[in-house]
């Protein structure tokens, strides 16, 4: 992979870095899943719905979520460089992808924090990116998630439900905008608050602390100071959380079933929306209960709803946890998050002066 230096990519073999009771813990959780989904939807029938499903529709889907992924590595890689680090592509995307598999088997996306600890190191084709640059983009990624699923899902829930939405779904996306709205209030009076912070006391750690905050708002607000990049990477998680509306609508049409894409839509990004706090490691359990409660809402379901649910679920999380989980170890990223487990942690290496090669990312 782009960027990891000889040492790290040697190390192909997932030993003391991998969280093997984990795994265990979440394919025990997959199965128990499986097994209520089977038991509620008719059991032979869904075994036999998935058998008979048309296979192209769902390789379709597979390329279609897979290829989310690749642009999702792209906007990563052009927010990176709208704050002046230059990364390969095939490092960010890689990275990506061992973040999300890390995150599949920790909750509370421990991934992110493995990707700032990982880009807080020396590499022979980049220099260190200081915390608040890697967090700052890390925030970037959440927040335009939120605006393309908010945008995309009150759009196509909007043509499916019209007025007739429930309670607990317009709460769920109002909860979503409110995020986004604190999230622009906040880059927009953060300068003059530091600013004002600041004259509080002189004391070291907490100018050290308010310096580390100034310099993450300054890495939000590229969006602001490049409008055209800024533009592009909107276009770009547009197209990413599309890609799960997609899905869906490949997986029910591999079912036989004639749902329109907006229904598809509607479905897919609401349980985005659900799932944006995911309870238990990879959202198991939840994504697919959330799945459920939403098919039964549609007018009309011509298909195996448990079959269904089986399908998407192994497209977008199982078989690619099995991908991402190859793509860290051939990569060498196992050896690398060892590296970081066993250095300093981001944070305390965070409020450590800025050195004079850092770009400057004020405003």
């Amino acid at each position: 992979m782009d960027g990891m230096d000889k040492g790290s990519s040697s190390a192909a073999t997932p030993s003391h870095w991998l969280p093997r009771g984990r795994l265990l813990v979440l394919i025990g959780l997959g199965i128990v899943t499986w097994v209520l989904l089977l038991a509620f939807f008719g059991g032979q029938a869904a075994l036999q719905a998935i058998a008979t499903a048309d296979a192209r529709w769902l390789l379709l889907a597979m390329l279609v979520h897979y290829s989310s992924f690749a642009v999702r590595g792209h906007r990563w890689q052009r927010i990176l460089g709208m704050m002046g680090y230059q990364l390969g592509y095939l490092y960010t995307t890689g990275l990506l992808l061992a973040g999300w598999f890390v995150s599949a088997l920790l909750p509370a996306r421990a991934g992110d924090l493995m990707r700032i600890g990982v880009l807080r190191l020396d590499s022979p084709r980049h220099a260190s990116v200081p915390v608040a640059a890697s967090l700052g983009s890390i925030v970037l990624e959440r927040a335009l998630d939120i605006l393309a699923i908010v945008s995309l899902g009150v759009g196509f829930g909007w043509a499916v439900l019209r007025t007739q939405a429930p309670g607990w779904l317009v709460a769920s996306y109002a909860a979503a905008v409110g995020l986004l709205a604190l999230f622009v209030v906040g880059i927009v009076v953060a300068p003059p608050v530091i600013g004002w912070l600041r004259r509080w006391s002189q004391q070291r750690l907490w100018q050290s602390l308010l310096t580390f905050v100034e310099q993450l708002v300054a890495s939000l607000r590229v969006l602001i100071q490049q409008p055209r990049r800024g533009a592009l990477v909107t276009a770009e998680s547009l197209y990413i959380w599309l890609c799960d509306a997609l899905v869906v609508w490949c997986v029910l049409r591999s079912l036989g079933a004639t749902t329109p894409l907006d229904v598809a839509a509607f479905v897919a990004l609401t349980v985005d929306v659900l799932a944006a706090a995911p309870l238990t490691p990879g959202g198991i359990g939840q994504i697919d209960a959330a799945y459920v409660a939403l098919f039964a809402l549609l007018p009309t379901t011509a298909f195996n709803v448990g079959a269904a649910v089986l399908l998407i679920r192994f497209i977008t999380y199982w078989s690619f946890l099995l991908f991402s989980g190859l793509v860290t170890v051939l990569a060498g990223f196992g050896e690398v998050i060892q590296r970081v487990r066993a250095d300093a942690g981001p944070v305390e290496s965070a409020l450590r002066p800025a050195s004079p090669s850092s770009p400057d990312l004020s405003v």
